[in-house]
């Protein structure tokens, strides 16, 4: 029986771990938290899985709640600078998603895990760690971040964009809305400011509260949306989220205005630097180790790939080591095979955090009035190659657009509607209160 150590029991750890165990591995899980002190920590990222990883979950035997809302449409609000909503796509997701408190799903598939067999052991794991694991088990894969290993995975600069991060990042879990009074909030919503920031309110399970609304913003550093910076508490964030939609996005105050956290930790900011870094890190003896998930591939969380990606890897990788020779070569020469379709979950993202095209601004007016082209627009969050090159080449945009019989003059028509109302709201908006 082959032997493979996973280091880090995050996303890519426990479902890596899961499907080696199904593939008759012997696993050794580090994870530098019990089950316990991950159900007693802080808030963590909304992670929304997307169909395919929803079900690969579900056929490993890791989800396991099954009243946690399933959304199955997104809807997109495009707003003007002063507020107003240009236009909505509304759609159906072809498979529903799911988001899941983190902790609640890494605390369950540690115990999950050791119960079917996996040796689970605590504690921090360092560099010299990783030689001694590497000499005793056939194969290590890292996939903590960066942070643990600063210097394990050099940055990949062909294939990475950005130096700097592109977003100034809050969220914060609310409880406390009322759904039957405001139906649209029962799905994934997202609303965008262009060139200032992008919302998504996210139906969530949450540890303590069970269902809530998971809240996201993605400012834009130094824009009218970038006031998070010195929050320092759950009830700081949810005052400041206020002020932020009342200036940007009035008409969501309503549903915020009798919400309270899901608890006082259940909230994050900070920023993202989206980075590649190179697959395989050879130790000081010569040995090698494979980094997944967050340790070499890392975006910025504004297309909700973090942890769909990290899936992905995972299943990409426990598919292809029953053939493992041992080798670095072989390891490096599958990911450059994942790569050839994983590289659009980069360029999927980084397309997103980019300014709005004008001809994908077409796209989305198409959608407004196709949800079948919605439909398709949604799938790139399940599966980023199906929205290449369409979504992101003018010229490729345009044949989608005509094979889906929508012509030019359509697209002149929406333009116009989008310019009739938002001109008829301007002139005929009620004057503010004295």
């Amino acid at each position: 029986m082959r032997s493979v150590a996973v280091v880090g029991a995050g996303q890519a750890g426990i479902v890596l771990s899961a499907a080696l165990l199904r593939a008759g591995w012997r696993v050794t899980l580090h994870s530098d938290r019990t089950a316990q002190e991950y159900l007693d920590s802080g808030g963590r990222p909304t992670a929304c899985l997307f169909g395919d990883q929803v079900e690969y979950e579900a056929e490993l035997g890791l989800e396991r709640w099954p009243e946690a809302p399933r959304p199955g449409r997104i809807r997109l609000d495009v707003h003007t600078d002063d507020g107003r909503a240009a236009f909505t796509v509304d759609a159906p997701l072809r498979k529903p998603a799911l988001a899941v408190d983190q902790r609640l799903k890494f605390a369950h598939g540690l115990r999950e895990l050791a119960r079917r067999g996996a040796a689970v052991v605590t504690g921090s794991v360092d560099a010299d760690d990783l030689d001694a694991l590497a000499a005793r088990h056939d194969l290590v894969v890292v996939t903590v971040g960066s942070r643990a290993f600063p210097e394990l995975f050099p940055r990949d600069d062909a294939r990475s964009v950005h130096t700097t991060a592109q977003r100034a990042l809050f969220m914060v879990n609310v409880r406390g809305y009322d759904l039957a009074a405001h139906p649209r909030y029962r799905d994934i919503l997202f609303t965008f400011v262009p060139g200032t920031a992008e919302v998504f309110w996210i139906p969530f399970w949450d540890k303590d509260a069970g269902e809530s609304r998971a809240v996201t913003v993605e400012a834009v550093p130094g824009g009218r949306a970038d006031r998070f910076g010195g929050v320092t508490s759950a009830a700081e964030g949810l005052a400041v989220l206020r002020e932020v939609v009342a200036d940007l996005l009035p008409g969501h105050l309503d549903f915020l205005a009798p919400v309270t956290p899901t608890s006082p930790v259940t909230w994050l900011k900070g920023s993202v630097v989206p980075v590649v870094r190179r697959p395989v890190a050879v130790l000081p003896s010569g040995r090698h180790v494979l980094g997944l998930g967050d340790a070499v591939v890392l975006n910025d969380p504004i297309a909700g790939q973090g942890a769909n990606n990290a899936t992905r890897m995972a299943r990409f990788f426990a598919d292809r080591l029953a053939g493992y020779d041992g080798t670095a070569e072989q390891l490096r020469s599958w990911f450059d095979e994942f790569w050839e379709t994983g590289r659009r979950t980069n360029d999927f993202s980084n397309g997103l955090l980019a300014p709005l095209r004008p001809f994908q601004r077409d796209v989305l007016l198409a959608a407004a009035h196709h949800p079948s082209i919605g439909e398709e627009l949604w799938e790139g969050f399940n599966d980023p190659p199906t929205v290449f090159p369409w979504f992101f080449d003018e010229a490729a945009a345009r044949e989608f657009l005509a094979r889906r019989r929508v012509r030019r003059w359509d697209l002149a028509r929406y333009r116009l509607d989008v310019a009739s109302r938002l001109w008829a709201g301007r002139v005929f908006r009620r004057p503010a209160p004295a």
